[in-house]
Parts: C-alpha cells; sequence; structure tokens
C-alpha cells in the first residue's frame, strides 16, 4: 500500500511535465510552416524546398539545366525533391526530439497500443 501511496505523489508532477512536453510540442507543430529545408540534384542543376508539413514550396532550375532532356530532368527534380523531404523530416524530427526532451514517441505510442 505504501507503494502505491508514492508511486501517487509522483502522478502530479508528471502530469505537470507531461502538459509542459505538450505546450512544447503545439509550439513545434505551429512552427512547422515555417520550418524549411533544401535538397539538390545535378550539382544543383535543381533545387527542391520543402517546408515542416512536407509540402514542396519551391522548385528552381538552373539556367544550365537541360531542359530539353525530359527524362533526366525528371529523374533530377524526384531526386532533389526526394533530397529536400527527407532533409525536411530529418530537421522537424530534431525539433520534435528537442520539444520532448528525447521522449521517443513512437516507442511510447507502441507500448500504449496506439
Amino acid at each position: 500500500m505504501l507503494d502505491n501511496l508514492k508511486a501517487l505523489s509522483q502522478l502530479g508532477p508528471m502530469m505537470a511535465k507531461a502538459k509542459e512536453m505538450q505546450a512544447k510540442m503545439q509550439e513545434v507543430q505551429s512552427r512547422l510552416p515555417m520550418i524549411r529545408a533544401t535538397g539538390t540534384a545535378g550539382g544543383s542543376l535543381v533545387t527542391a524546398e520543402a517546408n515542416g508539413h512536407f509540402e514542396i514550396v519551391s522548385l528552381v532550375y538552373a539556367t544550365s539545366a537541360p531542359l530539353t532532356d525530359t527524362e533526366l530532368l525528371a529523374d533530377l527534380t524526384r531526386a532533389a525533391i526526394n533530397q529536400a523531404l527527407k532533409n525536411v523530416r530529418e530537421t522537424v524530427q530534431k525539433e520534435m526530439e528537442q520539444a520532448t526532451g528525447g521522449l521517443d514517441l513512437g516507442a511510447m505510442r507502441n507500448f500504449l497500443g496506439s
């Protein structure tokens, strides 16, 4: 019984920490549209920029890009977009880890069965 009371006494601080973490995560989520990352391909012939919502917000072709070689251009575009999305995913993940103090929310979700 004493162990149960000790566990209950820790519930308040845990709940306060959870609320603090939730506020930090909401702050990160509100900044997602402003988080940006780029990806390039073909020695910067194609540059893509993505935001924290994983949307491509910019796609720029260098003046020397092979605009007539559509197959090559498609490959370079795809590579630049994939790189931008990978980079922004890593940036968002780092932001979320900072907000949660490094807590692995994926593991927590698995533990809770969500």
